[in-house]
């Protein structure tokens, strides 16, 4: 922690700030909490997260959004993410879909990234039939710096049952592109 304030206030610094200024004192000790915090996620108890499966069906969390930074600038990224599976031996309680999405935000990383990482995470925990996690980003370093868009970002990832039949995988993006 104390590096990454050194940092801060050198970064501030080099901006031509004086960090005794009364706007700015603390700052980088508060910056330093804030990537702290986004990059600590609570850890997910292997444990306790899945239960024998009663259930075959789909179960879908939709659009929980994460925060991140990006690995390039370090600048901030909102993801809506949802995730889909279909038990096999076991599945997970339900509020353990979230954690994961969370979880696995332990670093800066590349949206595309993440997107693998959460899959991945969920075929550890439960060994579903297949998985889907589909992932909407709005990058600071896209609308503040360079192309300057609006625009969001899509990735998907595929696994089990999701990725082998069509009718599995339209189902579930027909869910997350439903509305409230």
């Amino acid at each position: 922690m104390r590096k990454m304030e050194q940092g801060i206030a050198l970064l501030l610094q080099g901006m031509g700030v004086d960090t005794r200024d009364e706007d700015f004192r603390g700052t980088p000790a508060r910056v330093a909490r804030v990537y702290r915090e986004l990059l600590s996620p609570n850890k997910l108890r292997v444990k306790e997260a899945s239960f024998p499966a009663l259930y075959n069906g789909m179960i879908v969390l939709r659009h929980h959004i994460v925060y991140t930074v990006c690995p390039h600038h370090l600048l901030p990224v909102t993801l809506d993410v949802s995730v889909g599976y279909l038990p096999s031996h076991g599945m997970l309680g339900l509020s353990k879909l979230a954690r994961i999405a969370e979880a696995v935000l332990t670093k800066p990383m590349k949206q595309e990234e993440y997107t693998d990482a959460v899959a991945a995470r969920l075929h550890q925990l439960c060994d579903p039939k297949g998985s889907a996690v589909y992932v909407v980003g709005e990058h600071g370093c896209m609308r503040h710096r360079g192309v300057r868009t609006t625009g969001d970002v899509v990735t998907a990832v595929h696994r089990g049952q999701f990725l082998l039949n069509a009718a599995t995988r339209n189902e579930f993006m027909e869910i997350v592109r439903r509305e409230r």
